[in-house]
């Protein structure tokens, strides 16, 4: 079985590269430290299973499976307290505590081997509803990958203007540009800064940062005004426009 690991830790990552070569079930196929190498490296190898670190320095694990096209078996290394990873139990993935044992490591590859191939989709909201469940608050989006044809973008999420999402596609939208995200808003909503993003409507998150007017309309709802180049006008339904009024003080 060819192996991928995506780990940014030294020591995390030379130990799994030790213990897969020390596997005869194991091949080595590659490694990366970074989301943006380790997505343009499994799409090329198809690795058949991807150890993969929860958290990397530009984007996390969770968010390169839901860019990968190609869907291999995953597991998981961590860092998060024993009794968090209680809430991880499932047949389709599995975690490896750090600093982890070779006994824990044959483990759960015994558990991808036996895995049937036509088994091995990961679905990415499964993913996010067993991560959601942790008794730690899950660290916000700085940081959101976008694919465009082979090539791997990755958005500040300070940069983005506002999100909108037109046909069940989102779109960021930053000040001079704009690149479809594999988000929905649901999600976007739960994981940026509440202190930074707002959900205006049902089909529109906007940056606070880059709101440059608010006037009222008919009905108690609002038109607001972006500072972007196209100085972009977004409707604010009634409902957002309370929490509008209470979190900017008007």
């Amino acid at each position: 079985m060819t192996v991928f690991i995506v780990e940014d830790e030294a020591p995390a990552l030379e130990r799994l590269e030790t213990l897969v070569k020390s596997n005869p079930n194991l091949e080595l196929a590659g490694s990366a430290s970074k989301g943006k190498d380790a997505i343009e490296k499994i799409e090329t190898l198809h690795p058949e299973l991807l150890f993969l670190d929860v958290h990397l320095p530009d984007i996390s694990g969770l968010d390169i499976l839901k860019v990968v096209h190609w869907k291999p078996r995953v597991i998981f290394t961590t860092a998060y307290d024993r009794y968090a990873l209680q809430a991880f139990e499932h047949d389709a993935i599995d975690f490896l505590l750090k600093p982890f044992s070779r006994e824990r490591f044959e483990h759960a590859v015994q558990k991808a081997l036996q895995k049937a191939p036509a088994a091995r989709h990961i679905d990415a909201g499964q993913l996010q509803d067993l991560l959601s469940k942790l008794p730690v608050q899950m660290e916000k989006l700085t940081r959101i990958p976008s694919k465009i044809g082979a090539k791997i973008y990755i958005l500040k999420t300070a940069d983005i203007v506002y999100f909108k999402s037109e046909d069940k596609v989102v779109t960021a939208y930053l000040t001079d540009n704009r690149y479809i995200v594999n988000y929905t808003l649901d999600e976007l909503q739960q994981r940026l800064d509440s202190n930074q993003f707002i959900r205006i409507h049902r089909s529109t998150i906007v940056n606070l940062n880059f709101v440059h007017s608010i006037e009222p309309l008919l009905g108690g709802t609002y038109l607001m005004k972006m500072a972007d180049h196209k100085k972009t006008e977004l409707n604010v339904s009634r409902s957002a426009a309370k929490i509008i009024r209470e979190q900017l003080g008007w």
